[in-house]
């Protein structure tokens, strides 16, 4: 009786078809490319040609704290937060130095390995991390190697759920939370999305710039120069700002090569529009003084 059984199943896996292995070579990355950062590392154990295979992968996805999880989970909850924040913002300044280096930069330069590693073309990256990759500079590495690599599409997003609402150094708080990006990587990408961060670059005229499309999502403003940010970037078409907060709370949006601008879930004290081209404007659930909510779109 086992004997047939055996029998049966060897038959059946005999008829079963591999239909992965078959697949071209391109198809196969594309598949690969959904999978999250470890993961799609890991599929290069699965056969003699999967080996090399996610270096070719269109698109990159990477959760910090999934990269070494029980690790980090273990330091997370055996550690102190503001300490953790203080040495990274030392790494900042020596990144070298081997006691300054903890799970979390672990993770981090593993992150920036597997970037360093894949061969391309990379399209597209996504990136949820730490607030020690804020504070460590880690973050704005990242984005200058993904430049590196001629990543057209990147999405940052600082994880909140932990532990900075536990740290009461209004310094370190702002350190884990910062993201002082250099114009000349922030305006080079065609689409870039930012979520959870105080947010701060210096615009100047940048005659490579090709960012297209920014989405601000519970974004600080931290200096007055948003208009600056917009008038520096020629080439923006469309603006979408989810719970964003201004300087003194005022919004201007004054471009113009835009075309499209979303806003929603803000409560700000003033919002002028004036950009000549823009074609359409959403507006949903913002809390402005009628007064002073001026929409003055030509094409409209």
């Amino acid at each position: 009786m086992r004997e047939e059984k055996l029998k049966k199943v060897k038959a059946i896996e005999k008829d079963e078809v591999d239909l992965i292995s078959d697949l071209p070579d391109v198809l196969v990355a594309c598949i690969i490319s959904l999978l999250p950062g470890m993961e799609i590392v890991r599929t290069s154990v699965l056969s003699h040609r999967w080996k090399t295979m996610w270096k070719y992968s269109s698109h990159l996805s990477f959760d910090q704290k999934q990269m070494l999880k029980s690790w980090i989970e273990f330091y997370i909850q055996n550690s102190n937060s503001s300490s953790r924040i203080a040495m990274a913002m030392r790494r900042k300044i020596d990144p070298k130095a081997e006691e300054l280096m903890d799970t979390i930069s672990e993770a981090a330069i593993l992150i920036k390995s597997i970037m360093e590693n894949h061969i391309g073309p990379l399209k597209s990256c996504s990136i949820q991390h730490l607030p020690e990759s804020c504070a460590s500079g880690d973050a704005v590495e990242w984005m200058k190697k993904l430049l590196n690599l001629g990543v057209i599409k990147v999405s940052m997003e600082l994880e909140l759920r932990y532990y900075l609402h536990e740290i009461t150094d209004s310094d370190l708080r702002k350190a884990g939370r910062t993201l002082d990006l250099p114009f000349e990587i922030f305006s080079n990408f065609e689409i870039i999305e930012l979520k959870n961060y105080h947010f701060t670059t210096i615009p100047f005229p940048n005659p490579s710039q090709v960012l297209k499309t920014l989405i601000l999502n519970n974004v600080r403003i931290i200096s007055n120069n948003f208009q600056g940010i917009l008038s520096h970037c020629s080439s923006l078409e469309d603006l979408i700002l989810d719970q964003c907060k201004f300087f003194e709370d005022e919004l201007k949006i004054d471009s113009p090569s835009l075309k499209y601008v979303k806003m929603y879930n803000l409560n700000i004290r003033k919002i002028l529009v004036f950009a000549a081209n823009v074609e359409v404007i959403e507006i949903d659930s913002v809390i402005c003084n009628h007064k002073d909510l001026v929409l003055q779109p030509p094409k409209l």
